[in-house]
């Protein structure tokens, strides 16, 4: 009687350690399946994240020291620059400019008003830019000064310069751009408009250069400071490479012209997708992967 049973209890020894191999293969296989679905699940949109970007410019000791640097450089050029009369930083201006007042033009965002907390609030939504909750962060009024941009701003202006804030926020929210200024320090004079915002005339439409030259009617322009190069020339909105010859052909840069970094959006991002508003984020992407080099 003790014989089937000894017999039956080595058949499920003898049984156990198979099933159990075939528990864990079949494991590995499932998760192997799985990192390989994974995988080809994974779409470039989904690599293609502004992470890096808007944290080296919100967190980075980098981005700070580089900031203030560029604006600690444009102040070492104001002095030269108020004394030389023929000093100019617009080549529009070629006559009878000598002995017009100075001033300094420059953007606003990520130029003096850091927007890295609205960029934040667009990676956390995994949303691209809108106008309406653009409007709405303008509105909400908790914006924070680029490094050693009120450093300079206060420095250009003890020295009787204007600065003139020249931006594509359009012009029904230059009220609230008026206040975010304020709300970070600038002091913007009551009788006259140095906010020009797109749209605020006929002829001002993104391309700054018709702002430019307005200012320079009435003023010595003696610098320029920008994030992107549509804040210094018109020839932006072509190929890569076609926009750095445009760029380095200019002898100002570091003495007249000040560009701030920014990696998390600009006319340098959409250069790299022709400039295509029509494209779903996929090809976006893939527009973009395709630029390595």
């Amino acid at each position: 009687m003790m014989m089937p049973s000894a017999s039956r209890t080595n058949h499920h020894s003898a049984a156990r350690p198979l099933l159990y191999l075939l528990v864990i293969l079949s494991t590995v296989a499932g998760c192997t399946a799985t990192s390989s679905n994974s995988r080809q699940n994974e779409t470039p949109s989904r690599a293609d994240n502004r992470l890096d970007a808007i944290l080296w410019q919100t967190t980075s000791a980098e981005y700070r020291v580089l900031a203030q640097m560029i604006y600690a450089t444009a102040q070492t050029h104001l002095e030269r620059a108020l004394a030389d009369r023929n000093w100019t930083a617009l080549s529009a201006q070629k006559d009878n400019y000598q002995k017009l007042p100075p001033a300094v033009i420059m953007d606003i965002d990520e130029t003096v008003i850091d927007t890295g907390a609205f960029q934040s609030q667009l990676a956390r939504s995994n949303a691209r830019f809108s106008s309406r909750p653009w409007r709405e962060w303008q509105t909400r009024n908790q914006p924070l000064a680029v490094p050693g941009a009120l450093e300079f701003i206060a420095a250009a202006q003890a020295r009787g310069v204007t600065i003139f804030f020249v931006t594509n926020r359009d012009h029904p929210t230059e009220a609230a751009t008026r206040l975010n200024l304020a709300t970070i320090g600038v002091k913007l004079p009551g009788d006259l408009d140095t906010v020009l915002c797109r749209d605020e005339r006929s002829d001002w439409g993104s391309d700054k250069e018709s702002r430019r030259r307005y200012i320079a009617e009435s003023y010595r322009v003696l610098m320029l400071f920008g994030d992107d190069l549509a804040d210094f020339i018109s020839e932006y909105r072509t190929p890569p490479a076609q926009r750095t010859v445009a760029a380095v052909k200019h002898n100002t840069w570091g003495t007249k012209w000040f560009m701030l970094p920014n990696p998390m959006y600009g006319s340098w991002e959409a250069s790299l997708y022709d400039f295509r508003n029509d494209l779903g984020s996929e090809e976006v992407s893939q527009r973009k992967f395709n630029q390595l080099r």
